[in-house]
């Protein structure tokens, strides 16, 4: 499968678009009849079958590209605010043995 060896820069997705590229191989139209699937699962469907167009919609989603940014947003770094918060609740109790 030579397209498993060449996935674009623009996926985000690999493996929805490696499973999409595999469907979509997969259910090409026959060769004798172009409007129609060659694959034996899809019994004479008009090409492009129901596989073969979700194929096509998930490698869109596969590919989309990441929003882009307008701007950097400054975000707050809390520094002795939370100071000792860990503090155990309870004291334990000493060590030492008690006289009898």
């Amino acid at each position: 499968m030579p397209h498993r060896h060449a996935v674009p820069r623009t996926v985000n997705d690999v493996l929805l678009w490696l499973l999409a590229t595999d469907v979509a191989a997969a259910h090409q139209p026959h060769p004798d009849q172009p409007r129609r699937c060659a694959n034996l699962r899809c019994g004479g469907y008009l090409y492009p079958c129901p596989p073969a167009r979700d194929a096509q919609r998930a490698c869109q989603a596969a590919t989309r590209p990441a929003p882009s940014t307008h701007g950097s947003a400054r975000v707050p770094v809390p520094t002795a605010r939370f100071a000792g918060w860990f503090r155990p609740a309870r004291t334990q109790p000493d060590a030492s043995p008690r006289a009898a």
